[in-house]
């Protein structure tokens, strides 16, 4: 069939359209495949260049630097790592990781597990076991300390794991001269508390043999103030007694004396009698008779009655009648205490009135003598509180009482003193 002229020209017009309408879109697709590429290019030059990057990274810090693939198989290795484990880079790669990095325990020589197959295990950070050391390729020993960690990529898909280590050869070297040291200072240390205790016990041995013999002295003393007591009543005192005898016997002849005479046997009469007195009272106040015979009940109160009439001083004696009866040597040692402690308010207090208290509990003598005098300053209650410096009084008060396992306290505060002693009642 024959096309007319007008179908001719319309078909050619559409056959054009669609030549150039496939042209364009070829142009427009070589175009769009052009751009592409040049995406794709430089997105491949991007990454070469943060791969560089990174290589250059990794081989430029100073620690050891090991990649694996999620086999633990090496990816990468560092120069650090290179030099430490022995291997290469090109000899690494695709090695298992247990080959290239061969890790002990320093003291027990036992294979040590990789972090690397914990993180693959556990998908988390995790650190090598202290005292590991790498094992290079040529047996070459570096202590070290490393961890691992896993590489993700930007999905959160788990494609690797890196490893950290560095040489730690100068710390475990310091570590191990601070154990050296930390070693010596114990034993000496013990050195030193042995000697210290040695030094305790040769100490506590010579204050055992000094309280011995403090208390040695103090009884020696108590039987000589006792002997000194029966010379006098039972030597003096007789001799005494027999001068006043004969004194008695001229003052029956005093008429045929002249009146000088007279008089002076008349003194000598009361100076014998004085006399008696005197040795009587010394006699008694070395020890007193009443202490043995009827116990310390009797001896405090002719003491305290005789002190208050000679020193004019007042004294209020509270003693319990059931005391009963405490051991002699306790006995002796109250009676000495309150003794001392009426001498010293005699001497230093100014004190016009004193007070003596005595109980009794839980088997126990409290013994407490105060006074309203000048008191005692804090410096010298310091100086009483150490027994080395105190008075020979307040010393031998502390040793009778530290004989019985006692103690002894002074209180002052401006005016007046108390003092207490608390000893077993034996």
């Amino acid at each position: 069939m024959l096309l007319d002229d007008d179908e001719e020209k319309l078909l050619r017009s559409v056959a054009l359209q669609n030549a150039r309408a496939i042209h364009n879109a070829r142009e427009q697709a070589e175009r769009a495949l052009i751009a592409a590429k040049e995406a794709l290019e430089l997105k491949s030059a991007e990454l070469a260049e943060q791969r560089e990057f990174f290589r250059v990274t990794l081989a430029s810090i100073g620690d050891g630097v090991v990649t694996t693939d999620t086999d633990a198989r090496v990816t990468f290795l560092n120069p650090v790592a290179e030099r430490m484990t022995g291997w290469s880079l090109q000899d690494s790669l695709g090695q298992p990781l247990d080959q290239v990095f061969k890790i002990l325990h320093e003291l027990t020589r036992e294979p040590v597990a990789s972090p690397v197959l914990k993180v693959l295990r556990e998908r988390k950070l995790a650190a090598l076991a202290n005292h590991a050391v790498l094992i290079a390729r040529d047996g070459t020993e570096t202590p070290i300390e490393d961890s691992a960690a896993p590489i993700f990529d930007g999905n959160g898909k788990m494609f690797g794991v890196v490893m950290v280590f560095h040489e730690v050869t100068e710390r475990r070297r310091k570590e191990a001269e601070l154990r050296d040291s930390h070693l010596l200072l114990i034993q000496a240390r013990d050195q030193l508390e042995k000697r210290v205790a040695e030094r305790t016990a040769d100490l506590e041995a010579a204050n055992d043999s000094l309280r011995e013999l403090s208390a040695r002295i103090l009884q020696i003393q108590d039987e000589e103030q006792r002997r000194l007591a029966r010379e006098l009543h039972d030597s003096v005192g007789q001799l005494i007694a027999a001068i006043g005898m004969n004194v008695g016997v001229v003052q029956r002849e005093a008429h045929k004396l002249s009146p000088a005479a007279a008089r002076c046997v008349a003194e000598n009469a009361d100076l014998v009698q004085e006399a008696n007195r005197e040795i009587r009272t010394i006699s008694h106040l070395l020890h007193p008779p009443l202490l043995d015979e009827i116990g310390l009940l009797s001896a405090l109160r002719w003491y305290t009655e005789g002190f208050a009439e000679r020193s004019r001083i007042k004294v209020d004696l509270e003693i319990p009648e059931d005391l009963g009866r405490p051991s002699t040597n306790v006995e002796m040692a109250v009676f000495r205490i309150i003794q001392e402690c009426l001498t010293n308010v005699h001497r230093h207090s100014g004190s016009a009135t004193a007070a003596v208290r005595i109980s009794r509990s839980d088997g126990n003598i409290t013994v407490q003598v105060a006074d309203a005098g000048r008191g005692i300053t804090r410096e010298r209650q310091a100086e009483l509180a150490q027994s080395g410096r105190t008075g020979v009084g307040f010393r031998g008060m502390r040793e009778r009482i530290r004989q019985f396992g006692g103690n002894l306290t002074i209180e002052s505060e401006g005016k007046g003193t108390i003092v207490t002693a608390v000893l077993p009642a034996g």
